[in-house]
């Protein structure tokens, strides 16, 4: 408008006293005997200013969609040719985002909804003693919230930030296992907003090199690359890295990141990362009241094709005057190809409990296996994207007997029991419907009965009794 204004001053003071004279001209001295030449100069006179005008009405509607966030019109032509071909597959979230929608002047908003309705579902529970060694069949029927991710995030050119909330309800199957750390891994804004699961945090980038600062997501493994509606599994034991599930690693700490993560040469992602967790006071992740956790990954990812991280970390705990050490390390994969996608996990953790009453420190061991091989079928289609079909495989050796002991004691935690589960997945996909893309399936997952203490002194130790599980499910993110 200040353009058009100015435009306008200066033909008022310059272009009209011009032809004025020029009138004056022709009056005085009878004009140009060459009438044509009169003319197509006064047919160029009057399309310049309409070529003009067109050229500032051009710039200014690129100024005013580049101040929206409007993307470019080669941005649009791309994503309709790739929904009129309906073979392109969504790209995963980036490195430590949930899914995002459309920015506003660089701010994105996050939201991620996953949950299911458990149709039938059924687990034994102890309810005996040595001498009646009498189990209850426990039925279940129960909806559950398992991803509730909401938030913005603003990506600057130097100036990164987020924050989010994780909301989710209580599980039945897990409420009710023995593992004490994957209860309170598994923190639900029922509880308080003070063990929501969320992430708050500022920072800086320069050059693909970042600092972040806040409660945040350790550096560790492709854990985050679960944040997206993905093959579709939606309970607890299989949106997320099984070492986050069985209890081994907090979601969400607070702390200092620093980290790298770049593209080479267009394909070649190049990612590292290092987090110190510093925890809280009486830390809710880990109920001690001195808690230090170091978390690191260094990976590699190719296109849309390969992802491969290797991680580790070290924490510290501080339980009945002793300090508690822990390490871990990781191999993450996740391969996708042509429809097929193979998500790969495993992770072997050494830890430090206390023995009886004297507080012997003891040495233990964890090893958790993941697989989820799956594959998906696309439509030529305005809206369908896909069907998809995966399996699940779990194995847990390092089970806790009896959920109601601490999660730091020797007694109550076995390094050589084993418990596994199984599962199946069918889900249909939406394309992106106004920013939103969806999803709704079926999920059959299964825990076996296991032995998991030869020493036990009666049957409510001796075994796991596992659960059985038929969930429908949906799930959108935008």
């Amino acid at each position: 408008m200040f353009k058009k204004m100015l435009t306008l001053l200066i033909a008022v003071l310059f272009v009209v006293p011009f032809m004025a004279a020029a009138d004056d001209f022709d009056d005085d001295f009878g004009g140009f005997e060459d009438e044509g030449e009169d003319s197509e100069s006064e047919e160029e006179e009057e399309e310049a200013p309409a070529k003009k005008k067109s050229k500032e009405q051009s710039e200014s509607d690129a100024a005013m969609k580049d101040l929206m966030g409007d993307p470019d019109e080669e941005k649009e032509e791309a994503s309709e040719k790739n929904s009129e071909d309906g073979a392109v597959e969504a790209a995963p979230a980036e490195e430590g985002k949930a899914a995002a929608g459309k920015s506003f002047k660089g701010v994105k908003p996050i939201l991620l909804v996953k949950g299911g309705f458990t149709v039938f579902g059924s687990y034994k529970r102890w309810n005996g003693s040595e001498s009646t060694k009498k189990t209850s069949s426990m039925s279940s029927m129960f909806g559950s919230l398992d991803e509730g991710i909401v938030g913005l995030e603003y990506q600057g050119k130097h100036v990164i930030a987020k924050g989010t909330l994780n909301i989710r309800t209580n599980y039945a199957f897990m409420e009710n296992g023995a593992n004490p750390l994957a209860r309170v891994n598994y923190h639900s804004i029922q509880n308080g907003a003070a063990n929501a699961l969320y992430e708050v945090y500022g920072g800086i980038k320069f050059f693909d090199v970042f600092i972040k600062a806040g409660k945040l997501m350790p550096e560790y493994g492709l854990v985050d690359s679960w944040q997206n509606l993905g093959m579709g599994f939606t309970t607890p034991y299989l949106t997320r890295s099984l070492v986050v599930v069985e209890g081994f690693l907090p979601e969400t700490d607070a702390g200092l990141a620093l980290g790298y993560n770049g593209i080479i040469k267009n394909d070649h992602n190049v990612f590292l990362g290092l987090s110190l967790g510093t925890g809280a006071n009486n830390s809710e992740f880990w109920d001690s009241d001195r808690t230090m956790g170091l978390y690191g990954r260094v990976g590699y990812g190719f296109k849309d094709y390969v992802k491969a991280a290797f991680a580790f970390q070290y924490r510290k705990d501080h339980h009945m005057a002793k300090d508690l050490d822990a390490v871990g390390i990781g191999v993450h994969l996740n391969v996708s190809a042509k429809g097929f996608e193979m998500p790969f996990t495993f992770d072997y953790n050494m830890m430090k409990m206390l023995k009886g009453e004297n507080a012997i420190r003891k040495s233990t061991t964890s090893l958790l296996i993941s697989a989820a091989p799956g594959y998906a079928y696309h439509f030529n289609h305005e809206w369908i994207d896909k069907v998809g079909l995966a399996l699940r495989y779990d194995l847990v050796q390092g089970v806790y007997l009896n959920g109601a002991e601490h999660y730091l004691n020797w007694n109550n935690f076995k390094s050589n029991s084993m418990i596994m589960r199984i599962g199946v997945t069918a889900n249909f996909f939406t394309k992106e419907l106004a920013g939103v893309r969806g999803m709704a399936g079926l999920t059959f997952l299964m825990q076996p009965k296991s032995k998991v203490d030869k020493s036990g002194t009666y049957d409510g130790k001796k075994y796991d009794y596992g659960f059985t599980t038929l969930v429908l499910q949906a799930g959108a993110e935008f």
